[in-house]
C-alpha cells in the first residue's frame, strides 16, 4: 500500500502510526484547499500585500517574491504563509470576481473555448432548428481593433440567406438573398403575404423597386428589348433575344419607373405579332425629361403586328415616337389614344382595320414622318377637349379604300387640326370632315381623304 491517494496526494494513516491525526489534518487541510476550487485571480504574478486565512490565487506564469518557481500552481495562504498545490490537468476553477470559470490544461490555466457545441441559448432555451437562442434587450458585435463584419452563407444561389424581421414571430420584413442572389428587400402585414419593395440585381447591380416611389436614375440613353417568342418577363429586357421582355406591356411598365434624366429611352419590338387582349397598353414617358420611341420594323412596319380587342396604346404623359409597326384591331375602339399630357409622333406606321385609327382628347399630334392607311375605321383622326394636331409634314399613303364611316378627321370641343405641309396619296371613301362645338379644322388648301363632302356642325369652323 502506498503513502499517498493516487489524485490528490492525500497521506493516508499508516499502521501502528503515531500522531495519527496529524496525517489525518494534513489531508483535510489538501481537500480544504482544492474542494469546490474558487479563487481570487489566475492572471496575477506578485503575491498580495495583504492576505486573509485560505484566500487561494492561481500563480501566473513568471510569480514573483513568495510565488516564484511556483507557476500555474495553486496558492492558499495557510497559518500565515503561502502552501502550493500542483495541478492535474483537467481542473477547473471558479474566479469569484468574474464568475469566469477557468481550466488547467497541463501546461497553463485559461478560459475554455466553446467549440462544435450541439446547441447554445443565453436567458432562453435552443432547439433543433434554432440551436443558437439570445434573449436580451440587445446584442453588441464589436470590433477587436479595426472593423467588424457579420456573415451569412448559403450553400447555393437557390437558397437563402436573409435576414428576418418579425412581430409575434411572424414575419414583417426580410432583407438578403432570398431565393437567388439578387439581394432584396421584402414587407409584410400578416406574414404570409410578401411585397418587394427593392431589388438589386448580383449580375448587373441594376436597382429595381416595383412597388414603391424610389426610381432608377438614368446616366444615357437606354433600350428595352421585346420579343414574344424569345423573351421573358422576369428578365431585365436590356439585351435582345433570350434577354428581352416577352411583352409590349412590361417594357412600358419598366420605362415608368426610371427618371431618364433628359435621355431617351427605345423600345425595340423584334419581328411578330403582339396581341394586347382588351386593356390598353398605358405609355408614360419616363420622369426627368427625355422621350420614349417605340420602334418595330422601319423597313417592313407589317412584320411587328400589333392587334387588340380593345384600344391598342393610351399615350398619358410625356412624347412618344411611335415607328415601324402595324395596328390592328377586332373592336370599336381607337387604337391609338393620345390623353392632354401626351405628344405623338408616328413614322413608318400602317393603319390597318380599327374602330379609329387615333383619338387626341387633349393630346398632341405633330408631324415630320410618312404613314400608311389600308384598313377602314369611323375616324382616323378624331380630336377633342382642345387637342391639336399640329403644323408639320405627314406625308400618308392610303391602299385598298379604306372607308371612315363616320368621318376621315372629326373636330369637337376646341380641338384644332391643321393640316398644312401633309400630302395625300391613293382614296378612300366616306366623309371628309366633320367638325363642331368649337372645334377647327384649317386645310391648308388640300383636299382631306373621303369621297363625300364634309360638314361643319354649330360652332365649328373649317378653313
Amino acid at each position: 500500500m502506498t503513502d499517498t491517494s493516487p489524485v490528490l496526494a492525500l497521506p493516508y494513516i499508516q499502521p501502528s502510526q503515531a500522531q495519527k491525526h496529524v496525517t489525518h489534518n494534513e489531508a483535510l487541510r489538501l481537500l480544504d484547499a482544492v474542494v469546490q476550487l474558487a479563487v481570487q485571480s489566475y492572471t496575477q504574478q506578485v503575491p498580495p500585500s495583504t492576505a486573509s486565512e485560505g484566500d487561494r490565487f492561481l500563480v501566473a506564469a513568471d510569480g514573483q517574491a513568495d510565488w516564484a518557481g511556483h507557476d500555474h500552481e495553486i496558492a492558499v495562504f495557510v497559518d500565515g504563509a503561502w502552501q502550493f498545490i500542483a495541478a492535474l490537468p483537467g481542473w477547473v476553477a471558479l474566479v469569484s470576481p468574474s464568475q469566469a470559470h477557468v481550466v488547467y490544461d497541463g501546461t497553463r490555466w485559461a478560459v475554455p473555448s466553446l467549440s462544435d457545441v450541439p446547441q447554445l441559448g443565453v436567458g432562453a432555451t435552443p432547439d433543433g432548428y434554432n440551436r443558437l437562442v439570445v434573449a436580451s434587450d440587445a446584442v453588441l458585435f464589436n470590433h477587436a481593433g479595426a472593423g467588424h463584419q457579420v456573415k451569412i452563407n448559403k450553400a447555393a444561389a437557390g437558397d437563402t440567406a436573409s435576414l428576418l424581421f418579425q412581430t409575434g414571430f411572424g414575419g414583417r420584413a426580410e432583407l438578403g438573398t432570398a431565393g437567388s442572389d439578387d439581394f432584396t428587400f421584402k414587407v409584410s402585414a400578416d406574414g404570409s403575404s410578401w411585397a418587394e419593395a427593392l431589388r438589386i440585381e448580383a449580375a448587373t447591380g441594376r436597382v429595381t423597386a416595383p412597388v414603391s416611389g424610389w426610381r432608377e436614375m438614368l446616366t444615357g440613353p437606354r433600350t428595352y428589348y421585346v420579343d414574344p417568342l424569345l423573351g421573358s418577363d422576369t428578365r431585365d429586357g436590356q439585351a435582345a433575344g433570350q434577354g428581352a421582355f416577352a411583352t409590349l406591356d412590361r417594357a412600358v411598365t419598366e420605362v415608368a419607373h426610371v427618371d431618364g434624366s433628359g435621355h431617351l429611352v427605345t423600345v425595340q419590338l423584334a419581328d411578330g405579332v403582339y396581341d394586347l387582349g382588351a386593356v390598353p397598353v398605358g405609355i408614360m414617358a419616363p420622369l426627368g425629361g427625355g422621350g420614349i420611341e417605340i420602334i418595330g420594323n422601319v423597313t417592313n412596319p407589317n412584320a411587328v403586328t400589333v392587334t387588340s380587342s380593345g384600344a391598342a396604346m393610351e399615350l398619358v404623359t410625356g412624347r412618344l415616337k411611335l415607328r415601324g409597326v402595324r395596328l390592328e384591331m377586332s373592336g370599336t375602339e381607337p387604337t391609338l389614344r393620345v390623353l392632354s399630357g401626351g405628344v405623338l409622333e408616328v413614322d413608318q406606321v400602317t393603319f390597318g382595320t380599327a374602330g379609329g385609327h387615333i383619338d387626341l382628347v387633349g393630346g398632341r399630334l405633330e408631324g415630320g414622318g410618312s404613314y400608311a392607311i389600308d384598313g377602314g375605321a369611323a375616324y382616323h383622326l378624331r380630336l377633342s377637349q382642345g387637342a391639336v394636331l399640329g403644323g408639320g409634314v405627314h406625308a400618308l399613303t392610303l391602299s385598298n379604300t379604306p372607308n371612315f364611316t363616320t368621318a376621315f378627321a372629326i373636330c369637337t370641343m376646341a380641338g384644332q387640326a391643321d393640316f398644312s405641309g401633309h400630302s395625300f396619296a391613293g382614296a378612300a371613301t366616306g366623309k371628309r370632315f366633320d367638325v363642331a362645338t368649337q372645334g377647327v379644322i384649317q386645310s391648308g388648301g388640300i383636299v382631306l381623304p373621303g369621297d363625300t363632302a364634309g360638314s361643319v356642325q354649330s360652332g365649328g369652323i373649317y378653313v
